[in-house]
């Protein structure tokens, strides 16, 4: 059941602590306006460079409007900047996305954000009270949910640990199930 870390630092976990699950939100939910983004990013590209680069024939009224003397570079000046605006968001949304990782251990909860800084959340598995998991008809659709872990509360921390757009929930939910049933607390048996 359990394995080596593939994405959280192994550092970041004690000697004997063994991942059960690792995994990253579902890329449909953070990456659709990164890829809307991108396509338009290209299209302006490809208009750019269509009689410049390319021989190609015409595209009627664009073509003309883009060598027109006296605002044409303009337009191939607005294109360049579409494009350049368009892959620094898509690539901000791919490090968003790339830079959040959610993982179970035999001890605790965890999530990982960011790229350059860190940061890291955990949660004691003995804390928590009640795993929740939320779907709407359309995140159903595209295999992705919510889990929200609960506590009774942790010293002034917040109580609850949100994992967003997880891919395949009811699975994640039941690994985490699972390890939460085989986790028992000092001093207590199973009967």
């Amino acid at each position: 059941m359990a394995g080596k870390a593939r994405l959280i630092p192994r550092k970041f976990l004690s000697s004997d602590e063994k991942v059960v699950l690792e995994t990253r939100p579902s890329a449909w939910l953070h990456m659709k306006s990164g890829g809307v983004a991108l396509i338009l990013g290209l299209v302006s590209l490809v208009l750019l460079l269509w009689n410049r680069v390319l021989d190609l024939p015409s595209i009627p009224y664009v073509t003309s409007a883009l060598a027109n003397a006296s605002y044409g570079l303009y337009l191939q000046y607005a294109l360049l900047v579409c494009f350049v605006l368009a892959s620094v968001f898509f690539f901000a949304k791919y490090l968003k996305w790339s830079g959040t990782i959610y993982a179970v251990t035999d001890e605790r909860v965890i999530v990982q954000r960011g790229i350059l800084s860190k940061t890291y959340e955990d949660m004691p598995l003995t804390m928590i009270t009640n795993v929740d998991m939320a779907q709407s008809l359309g995140n159903r659709a595209m295999g992705y949910g919510t889990l929200i872990f609960s506590t009774s509360g942790m010293g002034g921390k917040k109580a609850d640990m949100v994992w967003d757009a997880v891919p395949s929930p009811m699975t994640a939910r039941r690994k985490i199930q699972e390890v939460m049933d085989v986790r028992i607390k000092p001093g207590q048996q199973k009967q």
